[in-house]
């Protein structure tokens, strides 16, 4: 497994109501300082432009390589500017539609200069609050042709559009796997996929496993976000603290597709040491593989072919006591 961390997680985690964070505010290099002390960590994940500047692509990747880690994917930030509060690709005025895809584009063309051939990319702000505020078809249709001229700007870098049901909004557009499916399908180009957010997934009430499948089929899975919550609202909490037993489903089928992409922590910790919350992650993610292993790939196909329940969930708590 390639393990990847965002940048988010190092800094001073704020929420609504300790707006200045419950950590001291940290550089981007301080954040990149933090995430090489996680064990097992190869990879971060950066928001352009708020983490970086284009000045900044020489110095990152020498602090980069004096930390040992590279980048996974660049995410472009078109959520925490005041600017797209009415939407970034969909937003009804044309120059902060333009802005949007601008920027979009810069982030496809710093990832190549950066080392990586991935851009993720979560449209946060695009959606609405209330019923009569957007003509649902037009904005549609505008993030169909922003994503296509997107995807189309280099074909060679790999553009993941995460889906999640609110927040900011309480309707954004790319809100299930079913919808961020559709989207990519509608924009017909090889290199515009999807990036589940387990948390996201659960939010929505999908089984994450089942959305890794359905992703697999049309070939359109292209990164991990790893997290937990509750079901109710996005906690990003350590991965595998709530739904264990799905985060195993999951990993079993990640196996099974073939899935190769990295392993990327999403996880916010308010009040936890931002590197003591990863290494937990991974070490419960690791944990998780070990179980798969031990039970065995094929036996665990043979009992999803016979379905019966009783006599798998046996055979997974037989495994699961063998140390007790």
């Amino acid at each position: 497994m390639k393990f990847s961390a965002g940048l988010w997680i190092f800094g001073s985690s704020a929420d609504r109501f300790v707006a200045s964070g419950y950590r001291k505010p940290t550089s981007t290099d301080e954040r990149i300082r933090l995430a090489s002390k996680v064990k097992d960590l190869q990879g971060v994940d950066i928001h352009y432009p708020s983490d970086f500047k284009e000045k900044d692509v020489g110095r990152l990747k020498d602090l980069l390589k004096a930390c040992k880690l590279r980048v996974g994917t660049v995410c472009v930030d078109l959520f925490s500017d005041a600017r797209w509060m009415n939407g970034a690709l969909t937003s009804p005025d044309e120059a902060v539609r333009s802005e949007a895809v601008k920027i979009a584009k810069t982030s496809i063309k710093l990832a190549k200069d950066l080392g990586t051939d991935q851009v993720a990319m979560w449209l946060g702000q695009d959606g609405y609050d209330y019923t009569f505020q957007v003509d649902y078809g037009v904005s549609w249709d505008r993030l169909v042709e922003a994503v296509k001229e997107c995807g189309r700007y280099d074909p060679s870098v790999k553009i993941g559009l995460e889906y999640k049901i609110k927040e900011p909004r309480t309707h954004i557009f790319i809100s299930t796997v079913g919808k961020a499916l559709l989207l990519v399908n509608e924009v017909g180009l090889k290199n515009v996929g999807v990036i589940i957010d387990v948390g996201h997934a659960l939010m929505a009430f999908e089984n994450p496993a089942e959305s890794v499948v359905l992703l697999a089929k049309h070939n359109k899975l292209f990164h991990l976000h790893l997290n937990d919550n509750y079901g109710d609202w996005d906690h990003d909490m350590i991965v595998g603290t709530v739904h264990l037993w799905e985060l195993v489903e999951m990993l079993f089928w990640l196996q099974e597709v073939g899935y190769d992409g990295w392993y990327g922590l999403d996880i916010y910790p308010y009040r936890e040491d931002p590197v003591q919350a990863c290494n937990q992650s991974i070490e419960n993610i690791k944990l998780a593989a070990k179980f798969i292993e031990r039970v065995g790939a094929d036996r665990l196909r043979q009992l999803i072919r016979k379905a019966d329940i009783a006599r798998t969930i046996g055979t997974l708590r037989k495994e699961m006591s063998r140390h007790l």
